[in-house]
């Protein structure tokens, strides 16, 4: 593990830029998982990072995620190889620009077309219908409805980047909306879903939009991921007033060992990048 005085001369320099680039509320959120991982979800993040480079492994998730920003394949592949075990596969969410980085980085073992949609509407004119806030004694019933619907990028705590909302019947979960996270200016939501014999009732439309109000009640711009194949979602979350901002995709990925010549930060050859622990501090 890194010492403090390590740490904090390689998150001082990225925090500056970070903190530069999130004045934009656009950039922030097409780059929103990178964003993530060096600010609300630092502690559960390795990073390493160059001037010319950062990568960031976040622990959070049941899958292992990475995220970046910089435009070298070579210093994106090297990094990649300091942060998971060579051979392995990791998921990485990015935009088109970000796309053709990956795609010179790794060998994509699948591509899967998203949209992001932001909230442009009024929540005040939501319908919440009989949605009710989630607290962390409903957390078993959480984890029963996502692996009876299958959701494949259930947090291991759902509840710990905001509120959440569900739809009960009796002490049978039967819809939620959770938030994924939160980021300067913006949450991102998930976990959308109802089980299967009830839906068709509006409960995805009452727990989305009860998520939507508490968020923007706070003042911070709603987005969310859809699958461009998802038409039934996409046609919900554009009548609740939510619009496609950009396409991104989710990438499958296989990692390579480190080549002979990697490239250090400081210039050096057959050296690993800064890495911090935890994340910027």
């Amino acid at each position: 593990m890194s010492t403090p005085e390590f740490a904090e001369r390689v998150a001082s320099p990225l925090t500056q830029q970070i903190q530069a680039l999130t004045q934009d509320l656009e950039w922030t959120l097409a780059h929103f998982t990178f964003v993530a991982d060096v600010t609300t979800l630092a502690q559960e993040c390795d990073i390493a990072h160059s001037p010319a480079m950062s990568v960031a492994s976040c622990h959070r998730y049941t899958l292992p995620a990475l995220a970046f920003l910089g435009d070298s394949a070579d210093l994106l592949a090297n990094y990649a190889s300091f942060l998971s075990d060579p051979g392995s596969e990791a998921y990485l969410l990015v935009n088109e620009e970000q796309r053709a980085v990956v795609s010179a980085a790794f060998t994509i073992l699948e591509d899967i077309p998203e949209w992001q949609m932001v909230f442009r509407g009024d929540a005040a004119e939501l319908d919440t219908g009989t949605a009710v806030a989630l607290h962390e004694k409903d957390l078993p019933a959480m984890r029963a409805l996502a692996a009876a619907e299958a959701l494949k990028a259930f947090e291991k705590d759902p509840l710990a980047s905001g509120p959440a909302f569900g739809i009960w019947e009796g002490r049978t979960l039967l819809a939620m909306a959770t938030t994924h996270l939160q980021l300067p200016g913006a949450a991102e939501i998930g976990n959308i879903v109802t089980r299967t014999a009830y839906r068709g009732r509006g409960y995805a439309a009452a727990v989305t939009s009860a998520l939507v109000q508490a968020l923007s009640a706070q003042d911070l711009c709603v987005f969310l991921m859809v699958y461009q194949s998802n038409a039934p979602a996409i046609r919900l979350y554009q009548h609740l007033g939510f619009e496609i901002a950009r396409p991104m995709h989710l990438l499958r990925c296989s990692i390579a060992a480190p080549t002979e010549n990697a490239t250090a930060p400081d210039g050096d050859t057959n050296a690993a990048p800064a890495l911090s622990i935890g994340g910027p501090s």
